[in-house]
């Protein structure tokens, strides 16, 4: 089986079992001496012609039935909408609040590099810092491997809806617990986060924040383990804090 993740999940909600079609792509076909289509229409037009590129793939894989080669073509050959964001981003430089645009940068935070993202990121945060597509600029910072705290920093600062300053902020926080240097900050801002007035009305996110932080003031590394009580094979009580001082090697397993 081949998880398929990153810019093919767009193509989800489209009939798999559509013919092929060729399909001129938007991104790279020249404008003649007509009038250029509307910016909604061509990034319609972009986002169908890669759906369908993405859907074409699909089944190509599907019909290898080495896993190899699978993997090989999945790596090599998945198709990437690199000239798709491109385009969105042209057309929101020459018109960023035209219609359409809005959909377009959204859409393209799925399959954007990181150069792209943050333009993306600038021109969102200009022209639509009130708009929901603003929680999904932070989703997407939330999920890369490395930085993206200035970008949520600078979120969690300008989005107009509070909730969208929120979900910035614990996923800010949620980074910095991660790393030696940052942990005390991220401790501090879940926190101050859990204590802010109206983080009630969030009930979702208060929990996870209280999760998160339980995990990196107890069991993150450097912590202290918490003591564990359990019984041996020959049913006598015994205490990790027992073997306090000594090299313990804890094996958790189970059986589904």
């Amino acid at each position: 089986m081949v998880v398929i993740s990153g810019s093919l999940v767009w193509a989800q909600g489209a009939d798999p079992a559509a013919p092929a079609t060729p399909a001129v792509n938007p991104a790279t076909e020249t404008k003649s001496g007509t009038e250029a289509k509307a910016a909604k229409d061509q990034i319609d037009a972009a986002i169908n012609a890669f759906q369908q590129k993405s859907l074409d793939f699909m089944k190509r894989l599907r019909a290898e039935k080495d896993r190899k080669k699978q993997m090989e073509m999945y790596r090599n050959e998945r198709p990437s909408p690199v000239e798709e964001v491109d385009l969105v981003l042209k057309l929101a430089k020459e018109d960023p609040t035209a219609e359409g645009i809005e959909k377009g940068l959204t859409w393209s935070l799925q399959g954007a590099n990181a150069t792209q993202r943050k333009e993306i990121g600038r021109l969102l945060l200009t022209h639509y810092k009130d708009s929901a597509s603003i929680g999904k600029l932070a989703q997407s910072y939330a999920r890369t491997r490395s930085g993206g705290e200035d970008e949520l920093r600078q979120i969690a600062r300008l989005a107009g809806d509070e909730t969208v300053r929120q979900m910035a902020s614990y996923y800010l926080s949620s980074k910095l617990v991660q790393k030696a240097d940052t942990k005390a900050e991220g401790v501090a801002m879940m926190k101050k986060l859990i204590a802010s007035p109206g983080i009630e009305k969030n009930p979702k996110l208060l929990e996870q924040l209280k999760g998160q932080l339980m995990l990196a003031e107890n069991l993150s590394i450097g912590c202290t383990v918490p003591d564990i009580v359990g019984t041996d094979q020959d049913d006598k009580e015994f205490k990790l804090s027992d073997y306090r001082g000594q090299v313990v090697l804890l094996d958790f397993w189970g059986i589904w």
